[in-house]
């Protein structure tokens, strides 16, 4: 756990509360623009962990209005939301084989994997937010943060959250003997970041809806193996 964590997490010296004026409203339709770079760590096995998620994995954000894009360079894979209205378009980006596969909203909906644009935005979903005992917002290291712990189901969370981006700085969950730790490294104003999401000009995209037109792709049996479906799918 970095010192920057356990300033905002343990502070031993007496946190002031934080002007309302630098607060923001986690359930505003336009958060701050930002960029940020985490750090995820698991520790312990766990039933369900065998996923291609690395054990320890450093990954970026970017947030807009309108976009969202998140990417683990360590992995070459990234991923892109995009809202129109109230409809949300995901890609995932495979930069390597400079390919993507793009859900609609009805696919995301027929997976059962359609997230609220809130929780793509705070990188928390705002119902665990809800289920969670919330502190009071505080100062530490010259920012506003709010502390949030509790126990939903059989998953104990420990979230705190930067106030004055609608970040979270900490994410801490343990769940069937194992522990994910998230950290955050670095946050930037968008246009201030000093990296950008990687361009996908020219990438080949394919609709989920047609994957099943393509079961003699070699990237499409690597990515359908790797999404818990076989090629027959």
């Amino acid at each position: 756990m970095s010192a920057l964590i356990l300033a905002v997490a343990c502070s031993s010296h007496p946190a002031r509360h934080a002007d309302a004026g630098s607060v923001i409203d986690l359930s505003s339709e336009n958060l701050p623009k930002v960029a940020a770079e985490y750090r995820t760590a698991r520790e312990g096995e766990g039933h369900e962990h065998h996923d291609t998620i690395a054990d320890d994995v450093t990954w970026r954000f970017w947030r807009n209005g309108q976009q969202i894009v998140i990417e683990r360079p360590q992995l070459g894979l990234g991923e892109l939301w995009q809202r129109d209205g109230k409809a949300i378009i995901h890609r995932k980006l495979y930069h390597a084989d400079r390919r993507a596969i793009e859900f609609q909203e009805d696919d995301l909906r027929m997976l059962d994997t359609k997230p609220s644009w809130q929780q793509l935005a705070l990188l928390v979903d705002e119902k665990v937010l809800e289920q969670l005992t919330a502190g009071n917002v505080e100062w530490s290291d010259n920012h506003p943060v709010r502390e949030y712990q509790g126990k939903i189901g059989d998953s104990q969370w420990h979230i705190v959250i930067r106030m004055d981006l609608g970040l979270p700085v900490l994410i801490d969950r343990e769940q069937d003997g194992v522990f994910e730790h998230t950290e955050l490294l670095n946050a930037y104003e968008l246009n201030a970041a000093p990296w950008q999401p990687t361009p996908t000009n020219g990438y080949d995209i394919i609709d989920y809806a047609d994957l099943g037109d393509k079961e003699y792709d070699p990237f499409v049996i690597k990515v359908q193996a790797q999404m818990g479906h076989d090629h027959h799918h």
